[in-house]
């Protein structure tokens, strides 16, 4: 007789769990003291269950063909799977089943015949109820006969938020799960309900509703007002005859693509400076408030890139630019820039807003307020392109408020507001952003930013 040691067929490294069916006879073939083998193996039974091992499918069905090889060689009759059932039950029925998140076409309750030895995620939906849980795993092992039984309530709260995601807290108590989500098992009465979620302030920070018995009360989704507890902003200075200008401008289009950069979080405008083209087209537009900007900052060279006023070493290194932009998000300054405008006029009126939490003192401060194009097409619009080749340009500056007006204290709860005005020029309306930020006169520091006419935005509508 051939005597096959378990742990030299199966290698250690495998993940999940392997069933093999042994007929009474066979169970000599095997060596049992495997440490592979189900803790409490029973020698008189039939089925042998490896345990948790890392492997993947191919690797599987390479141990299980070894055993299979193995056994035929001997003369042994080779393993066999052998099918499980799963009973699925609630209270009350009629829920509909789910099985490893696709609508299964049975309610409960309800067996599910001849399902292979497998892992399983099964769920119930039925309108109007809260599930309990609101998912079991399940570990199926052949023969094995589960039946789960799910509890529905519905006694709960149904809570959203824009954005989603936010921490769902219960009377102090966070429950686990984020907007949007059904919150069941509560007590009929009064319950207070606040949100989290990182680098935004919410408003209401606690708001209170009545859980009523035997129902599912909805918390509007504008009951909490979500907002980033910062707008960072980018400069950056190019030229049409720089080499390596198009460089950044890819780089902050990209930047402004990503999810975590959107523009109620992360601004960014271009500046044209006069060199080594000095008749680039986009500094001849305005070509005073071009240099005031430049020369403010000590530019010396083109491209560079200033991230809330402080000038990145390298202008194209797109990670840095992105990491300095994720560690600024985390600072809370505070107050809120809301900006409105109305582009139909000539002469832009602009309405900045300054809205303080907490006491902040802006004293050394000034508000900067600017208008840009978020798109120029050189070929549409019959501009002679630089050498570098560049003809798509983007959040190009176009003017400025000409006096920026000094801040100081502001007081929580009372709100400073500011009435501007810009030059329109001759441009699409849709194709106009004006933006607006808070800026430390003696380091450049912008301390919080905002602005109208973005898709998403600090304040007021495009």
């Amino acid at each position: 007789m051939v005597q096959i040691s378990l742990s030299d067929l199966i290698d250690e490294s495998m993940p999940t769990d392997v069933y093999l069916i042994l007929k009474p006879d066979m169970r000599s073939t095997f060596d049992l003291d495997s440490p592979l083998r189900t803790p409490g193996f029973n020698p008189t039974g039939e089925v042998l269950r490896l345990r948790n091992r890392p492997y993947g499918k191919g690797f599987q069905t390479l141990g299980i063909l070894v055993i299979v090889a193995a056994l035929a060689s001997c003369g042994r009759v080779a393993p066999t799977f052998e099918p499980g059932n799963i009973t699925v039950t609630s209270t009350p029925a009629g829920a509909a089943i789910f099985l490893d998140g696709a609508d299964s076409g049975n309610f409960t309750p309800f067996t599910f015949v001849g399902l292979d030895a497998d892992l399983y995620e099964i769920s119930v939906i039925l309108p109007d109820f809260i599930s309990t849980p609101t998912s079991i795993p399940v570990d199926l092992a052949p023969l094995d006969d589960i039946t789960l039984d799910f509890a529905l309530s519905q006694t709960g709260l149904s809570i959203t938020s824009e954005p989603a995601g936010a921490a769902i807290i219960i009377d102090g108590t966070d429950t686990g799960q984020v907007t949007p989500a059904t919150i069941g098992g509560l007590s009929a009465g009064p319950v207070e309900i606040a949100l989290s979620l990182d680098t935004f302030l919410i408003s209401p920070a606690v708001f209170s509703a009545d859980v009523t018995e035997g129902a599912v009360s909805t918390v509007p989704t504008e009951t909490f007002t979500l907002r980033p507890q910062r707008t960072v902003i980018l400069e950056g200075f190019a030229n049409t005859n720089c080499g390596p200008c198009p460089q950044l401008t890819d780089n902050l289009v990209a930047m402004s693509n990503k999810p975590q950069f959107g523009p109620d979080r992360v601004l960014y405008l271009e500046f044209s400076v006069n060199w080594p083209n000095p008749a680039d087209p986009l500094f001849l537009h305005n070509q005073s408030e071009n240099t005031d900007r430049f020369t403010d900052y000590f530019v010396l060279g083109a491209p560079a890139l200033y991230t809330n006023g402080v000038q990145l070493d390298d202008a194209l290194d797109a990670p840095a630019m992105e990491a300095s932009l994720l560690a600024d998000l985390q600072t809370d300054p505070g107050f809120w820039i809301d900006v409105t405008a109305d582009f139909t006029n000539p002469s832009i009126p602009v309405t900045v807003t300054l809205d303080p939490a907490a006491n902040v003192d802006l004293t050394g401060t000034s508000l900067f307020v600017a208008l840009y194009e978020r798109v120029i097409d050189f070929d549409e619009r019959g501009l002679t392109p630089g050498t570098n080749g560049q003809t798509v340009f983007h959040h190009i500056f176009r003017d400025r408020v000409d006096v920026p007006a000094a801040l100081g204290l502001l007081t929580a709860g009372t709100p400073e507001v500011h009435n501007l005005t810009l030059a329109r020029g001759d441009w699409p309306l849709d194709n106009l952003v004006v933006v607006a930020f808070a800026q430390r006169d003696s380091d450049h520091a912008i301390i919080q930013a905002g602005s109208h006419g973005e898709a998403a935005e600090s304040g007021g509508t495009p």
